[in-house]
């Protein structure tokens, strides 16, 4: 699994969400062998999700009280929000594509800052203000928001990670200490892969580059 956590919206308010690249198949180490599957329990993944992170808050300090997290659970009886949907599709041309459109997206979100350029549309020097759009994920519709400078710059600046702080992680058969596992998967696949990244080869890369 690939995990990345935004910590924003497309409107720039404070939305810390994960999101998750699982696949579709289980590797065993025994047999050698891949096993594939196309479901997935979406109804447990959001109770799961919902015990998890209010476990984690109580262990950093968060809901000492106990109506507070009775309160969450009361309130969300579904578990907490999860948008999934799964990327398969009996046309082949067409699951590569979805696949292609995530990592696409995982790699967008993970390099980049809270928002592009050419989404500022005017700054007025005179009034001191911000004029900049967005599309809603609910109705896709443009809306324009004209900020004062400051308001605006404190929207982008609270989305900055901590220096060193990893926004992507990458589990299972994907993680770096299980390189040869992941290459056996990508041989069982047929999958060439068309570059080294092997931990090796990076050094060496490093340096001749110094």
């Amino acid at each position: 699994m690939i995990a990345t956590i935004h910590t924003f919206g497309r409107d720039l308010k404070r939305n810390p969400h994960i999101h998750c690249l699982i696949p579709e198949l289980v590797y065993s180490q025994k047999t050698n062998k891949l096993k594939m599957f196309h479901h997935f329990n979406f109804s447990r993944l959001r109770k799961t999700f919902q015990y998890q992170l209010i476990h984690l808050i109580i262990e950093s300090g968060g809901l000492s009280k106990l109506e507070e997290r009775n309160r969450l659970y009361k309130e969300h009886p579904k578990g907490f929000y999860v948008y999934a949907k799964s990327k398969s599709d009996n046309n082949d041309s067409n699951n590569s594509k979805n696949i292609q459109g995530c990592i696409n997206h995982f790699i967008r979100y993970a390099g980049r800052p809270a928002m592009a350029e050419n989404r500022i549309t005017k700054y007025n020097k005179e009034s001191k203000t911000v004029s900049w759009f967005y599309n809603d994920h609910k109705d896709e519709k443009r809306y324009d928001v004209t900020d004062i400078v400051i308001d605006f710059i404190n929207r982008l600046i609270i989305n900055i990670p901590n220096y060193h702080f990893l926004t992507t992680r990458y589990y299972g058969f994907y993680a770096n200490a299980s390189k040869k596992t992941l290459d056996k998967v990508h041989a069982l696949l047929k999958i060439l892969k068309n570059k080294n990244y092997s931990r090796e080869t990076r050094k060496e890369i490093k340096k001749q580059t110094h």
